[in-house]
């Protein structure tokens, strides 16, 4: 790949995007006109592009070129500019594969009893404030309902619906979402979950948590294993802050997602995973009606 990012390679860019323009001019203003200008124009360009545009140099001597010919030059210069262009798309997507490969890699290393499935976002709804979106992986993959999908700084979601090339993802600001969480210091556990407020705001909450909780701001959030979906120890968020729950005498920590669902280009579905499937250890049932406007509750360290 280094053809497309030497020195030369750009000036050769730059050249023809010059001379394409001295061209157009020229057939409009008559061959001798042309020829001046091209030459004035052309000879620093072409000198300084000597090692790769060698064949270049007979572009100077146009004083006998008639019209037609030029016509047919200019003709020539469009088609080669096109293959460039078309050879820079090439390189770009090449580029982007081998960066979603090493992220493959990353993930696979860090968690090798985790089977993947790499995708990537082609459709949002932006009036959806949940974030949910669409991937270009579905069943021919080995993506079923249920399946987490994550990225490799955190978790993203569930899918949600399965088609034979698709996949639709329910993020993780959803209410319908519900995640075994543990805080990584104190080893207490909650569930990670959301609702239309929090959700508005970009962040999650963990839920019961008790009077005596030691989760606290800063506090590392991480997926427990519990109900069979997610695979333990996968990043969820950092606590924002610890509050009273309305409805009881429970507290709840407000998270910040380590991964931002709405911004989010390439993610990961796990297909298998040791422990999948396994729900002998369940998740209470959450009840989002029942907790206040986070603006209306007195922090934990304020009561």
């Amino acid at each position: 790949m280094e053809k497309f990012t030497s020195k030369n390679f750009k000036i050769l860019m730059i050249a023809v995007v010059v001379l394409l323009g001295v061209l157009v001019y020229g057939l409009n203003a008559g061959t001798s006109v042309f020829s001046n200008v091209f030459g004035t124009v052309s000879a620093p360009l072409l000198t300084a592009g000597t090692n790769t545009t060698e064949g270049a140099k007979e572009f100077l001597n146009l004083d006998g070129m008639s019209k037609e010919e030029l016509k047919a030059l200019y003709n020539d210069l469009s088609e080669e500019n096109q293959k460039l262009r078309e050879q820079l798309v090439d390189y770009y997507a090449l580029k982007d594969e081998n960066a979603s490969y090493e992220n493959i890699l990353s993930v696979k290393k860090a968690m090798p009893d985790l089977q993947l499935a790499a995708g990537s976002v082609v459709g949002r709804d932006p009036n959806d404030v949940f974030g949910d979106f669409t991937i270009n992986c579905g069943s021919l993959a080995g993506v079923s309902v249920g399946d987490a999908v994550i990225t490799e700084t955190g978790v993203v979601g569930v899918v949600e619906e399965v088609y034979a090339a698709s996949s639709r993802v329910r993020s993780i600001l959803s209410e319908k979402t519900q995640i075994g969480a543990t805080d990584k210091s104190c080893k207490e556990s909650g569930v990670v979950t959301s609702d239309i407020q929090f959700a508005n705001s970009g962040k999650v909450k963990m839920l019961y948590l008790t009077r005596d909780t030691e989760v606290q701001p800063g506090s590392i959030i991480t997926t427990s294993g519990a109900g069979g979906v997610f695979p333990g120890n996968l990043l969820i968020g950092r606590v924002d802050s610890v509050e009273r729950s309305n409805a009881d005498s429970s507290y709840y920590a407000i998270l910040t997602p380590y991964v931002d669902v709405t911004e989010v280009t390439d993610v990961f579905v796990v297909t298998d995973f040791d422990g999948k499937g396994d729900v002998t250890t369940g998740l209470p049932e959450t009840n989002n009606k029942d907790e206040e406007d986070p603006a209306q509750t007195a922090s934990k360290g304020n009561e």
